[in-house]
């Protein structure tokens, strides 16, 4: 299997590249399949102008949601301009652009905007939003932007409701369902299609990629998305677990098993393990009792009860319904103490990363809810599977 970056130096992928002045949109997950970084490698191979930066920063260390500044690589000298603020609640359309497009500076003296990140196959991960931006800005200056692609981590499936209108942000931009099962080439063709951005776009498509495959069986080397992403587990678990960030139960940020570990001070680990344990309809997911103390974000410093998630089949899990299932058993096991987090401008991060206010205030059951989600995520693939690259 090759990535887009892996092909480079293929004569017909290398002339997109040679005799132009680029802005390269990359950071710590753009790696090669032999572990070069792509800036690096761009660097000494074409004319790199500038690094235009997402969330969490050129070379990957900031924290979520953290705010990414202008300035110089350290190892390439090269410019780096920041395409991330932390304004991922707002719904004003000039403040979303101005925090998140490429700015006219980093786009001076630019013949191209090359893109490559690894996404994680989520509508909560941010790297998607970014390419919709940069594709804006392009459509708009008539610059032209080649995406080298790279696989979904977790493969073709889709799962999850669709965004409502209301509730679209930084976080979840467009109405794909919130498991998409789209590679990063694929949902730039969408963007293309549906929200017509004009943007000049190629992509470099992976080969030997097939949409039943997941990371762990390409060969590729597998490099933290995120700082809060180090494990594919991790990136399995996340479409399901990063619900609890709208809630008071932690999903285990500031601990070294981010979204493979959750909990509060109030839950009782035991009896939370042997009843999820006990949900028949809980697929490729076992739990044991956790103890744990949180070095930043929520309960920083605390001591927390919880879970421990350990994936015993990747193609029978269900992540989202998963991060259902967690959300009610855990709310009606602790009525009382469970609850969502207080909106920020005015929107409740739930709604924002589901799509929607069902979890919040539907009082259909959890398997009601799946099945009413699924069915949008259906519709959507059946009506933009047209933009599909690979069988």
């Amino acid at each position: 299997m090759k990535t887009g970056i892996d092909r480079i130096n293929e004569y017909e992928v290398n002339r997109l590249f040679e005799n132009r002045r680029i802005a390269l949109i990359s950071a710590a997950s753009g790696v090669s399949s032999l572990y070069r970084y792509t800036v690096d490698i761009f660097n000494e191979k074409y004319k790199v102008v500038s690094v235009l930066s997402p969330e969490h920063g050129p070379r990957g260390v900031l924290g979520p949601g953290e705010k990414v500044h202008n300035g110089t690589d350290k190892f390439t000298k090269l410019k780096t301009y920041s395409l991330f603020e932390d304004f991922y609640a707002s719904d004003d359309e000039k403040e979303k652009d101005g925090a998140y497009m490429p700015s006219s500076s980093a786009l001076a003296d630019v013949d191209v905007v090359v893109f490559d990140m690894q996404d994680v196959g989520s509508r909560y991960f941010t790297y998607a939003s970014t390419l919709f931006y940069a594709m804006k800005a392009c459509g708009r200056r008539g610059l032209p932007l080649i995406l080298l692609d790279r696989p979904n981590p977790i493969g073709g499936k889709v799962e999850g409701c669709c965004s409502e209108p209301d509730c679209l942000s930084f976080i979840g931009l467009t109405p794909v369902p919130i498991r998409h099962g789209m590679t990063l080439g694929e949902l730039a063709r969408y963007y293309n299609g549906v929200f017509s951005l004009g943007c000049d776009l190629t992509v470099v498509g992976l080969t030997g990629w097939k949409r039943d495959t997941y990371f762990d069986e390409t060969g590729l080397p597998f490099v933290r998305p995120s700082p809060n992403l180090p494990t594919f587990e991790s990136v399995c678990f996340y479409n399901g677990t990063c619900m609890l960030a709208g809630t008071n139960v932690t999903e285990g940020r500031g601990t070294t098993q981010p979204f493979s570990l959750i909990g509060a001070p109030y839950i009782d680990p035991i009896k939370l393990a042997d009843k999820l344990n006990s949900e028949r309809s809980l697929y490729g997911v076992k739990f044991s009792p956790a103890f744990f103390i949180p070095h930043f974000s929520k309960y920083k410093e605390e001591t927390c009860y919880g879970v421990r998630l350990h994936l015993t089949d990747k193609r029978s899990l269900e992540p989202v319904y998963l991060g259902i299932k967690l959300i009610y058993t855990i709310r009606e096991m602790y009525p009382d103490d469970f609850e969502f987090l207080k909106p920020s401008a005015g929107r409740y991060h739930i709604d924002l990363s589901c799509g929607n206010s069902d979890l919040r205030t539907s009082m259909q059951d959890a398997d009601a809810l799946y099945e009413k989600w699924n069915a949008q995520a259906e519709r959507f693939r059946a009506e933009n599977e047209k933009y599909y690259l690979y069988d």
